[in-house]
C-alpha cells in the first residue's frame, strides 16, 4: 500500500482533479484550443505522409501544405452547403404564406370549435378554461419572445465567432508545427518504463478517438441518408432543407430527429393530412431506431468496444457531463481498459 499511495501521486491526483474541475467549469473558454489540439491530432498522420511523400527536410512546409488543404477543403464545404440551404430557405420563404394560410384557417376554425363547445358548459368552467387559455397565450408569447431574443443573441454573436475561428486556425497551425515536441515532453515527465505504458495507452486512444468520429460520420451519413429519402417521397418541396435540420438535429442525445418530424406530423394530423403525418411519424420511428441500433454497434466495431460497454459508456457520460460525455464516456472506459492492459492499474485482487 505504501508503494502506491505516496505523497507525490497524492500531488498529482490534486492537481489533475482541480485541472479537470476547472476546464469543466469553463470549457467554453478553452474549447477553440482544446478543438484545436484534436484536429492537430487528427491531422498528424496526414502530415506524416505528406513529408514522406514528398521528401521534405523539413516539418514547417509539410504542416503548411495540410494545413492549407484542411481550410480549403472546409471552407468549400461550408460554401456549398450553405449555399443550397439559402436556396433552400427562399423556397420555404416563398412558399411560407401558404403555410400561413393554412394555419390561420386551422385556428379559426379551432377557436370556433372551441366556442361552441364551452357554450354549454356551466359558466365557473368557462371562466377557468378562459384562465388557462389566457395563461397558454401568454407562456406561448414569452416562449416566442425568448425565440427571438436568442435568435438576435447568435446575430450579435457573430463578431465574436469569427474570432474565436481565427483563434482556433491559429491555434491549430501553431500545435500542428509543435506537435512532436509537445508529445514528446510530455512523455519525458515518466519514468521510461511508465513512458511506455503511456505511450501504450495514448496510441490506443487514438485510435479510440479517430474511430469514433468515423463511427458518428458513418452514423450521421445513414441518417441523413434515409431522412433524404423518405422526404423526398413524403414533402418534397423542402426535402434537402428539412433532411439537413434533422441531420443536425439528430446529435442531440435521446431526444434527436423525433424532435422536429413528431411535431410535423402531429400537426398534419390535426389538420387533416392524416396520409403525411402518419407518413412523418412512420420516419420518426425509423431514424430513432436507426440511430439507437446502429450507433453502438458501429462505435463498437470503430473504437474495439462490444456494444454494450459503448453503449453504458455514450449514457452515463452524457447523464454526468452532457453532450461532451457522449465523447468523453466511451473514451473514459477505453482508458480504463488501456491503462489495465498496459499495467498502470492493477486489479489483481480476488474477494
Amino acid at each position: 500500500m505504501k508503494e502506491i499511495i505516496t505523497p507525490k501521486r497524492i500531488l498529482i491526483a490534486v492537481v489533475l482533479l482541480i485541472s479537470g474541475f476547472i476546464l469543466y467549469q469553463y470549457l467554453s473558454v478553452f474549447m477553440p484550443l482544446i478543438l484545436a489540439f484534436v484536429t492537430a491530432l487528427m491531422l498528424e498522420p496526414l502530415v506524416k505522409l505528406t513529408q514522406r511523400t514528398l521528401h521534405l527536410k523539413h516539418r514547417l512546409v509539410a504542416v503548411t501544405i495540410v494545413f492549407i488543404f484542411f481550410v480549403c477543403f472546409i471552407g468549400i464545404l461550408f460554401y456549398l452547403g450553405i449555399t443550397k440551404l439559402v436556396n433552400e430557405a427562399m423556397k420555404f420563404i416563398d412558399r411560407l404564406p401558404y403555410y400561413m394560410i393554412e394555419v390561420t384557417f386551422f385556428v379559426e376554425n379551432a377557436i370556433e370549435q372551441f366556442n361552441e363547445t364551452i357554450a354549454t358548459l356551466p359558466q365557473p368552467l368557462v371562466e377557468e378554461i378562459q384562465r388557462q387559455s389566457f395563461l397558454i397565450i401568454s407562456k406561448a408569447n414569452q416562449i416566442s419572445g425568448q425565440a427571438l431574443s436568442a435568435v438576435a443573441s447568435w446575430v450579435q454573436a457573430i463578431p465574436n465567432l469569427i474570432v474565436v475561428i481565427l483563434i482556433y486556425l491559429i491555434a491549430l497551425f501553431l500545435f500542428s508545427k509543435e506537435l512532436p515536441r509537445y508529445i514528446e515532453g510530455f512523455y519525458s515527465m515518466f519514468k521510461e518504463e511508465n513512458a511506455e505504458k503511456v505511450r501504450y495507452m495514448f496510441q490506443r486512444l487514438s485510435r479510440v478517438f479517430t474511430g469514433f468520429f468515423k463511427a458518428q460520420f458513418l452514423v450521421s451519413i445513414i441518417i441523413f441518408i434515409v431522412s433524404y429519402i423518405g422526404l423526398l417521397l413524403i414533402s418534397p418541396h423542402n426535402a434537402l432543407l428539412m433532411a439537413v435540420i434533422i441531420w443536425i438535429i439528430d446529435f442531440i442525445p435521446i431526444i434527436g430527429s423525433i424532435v422536429i418530424l413528431a411535431p410535423w406530423g402531429i400537426f398534419n394530423l390535426i389538420t387533416g393530412d392524416t396520409h403525411t403525418g402518419f407518413q412523418l411519424l412512420i420516419l420518426a420511428m425509423v431514424l430513432l431506431t436507426i440511430r439507437r441500433t446502429v450507433e453502438p454497434k458501429v462505435m463498437g466495431d470503430q473504437i474495439g468496444l462490444p456494444p454494450l460497454p459503448t453503449l453504458v459508456g455514450i449514457y452515463l457520460g452524457f447523464y454526468f457531463l452532457g453532450v461532451v460525455g457522449l465523447i468523453a464516456g466511451p473514451l473514459l472506459i477505453i482508458a480504463f481498459l488501456s491503462a489495465k492492459e498496459a499495467g498502470l492499474i492493477r486489479l489483481n485482487f480476488k474477494i
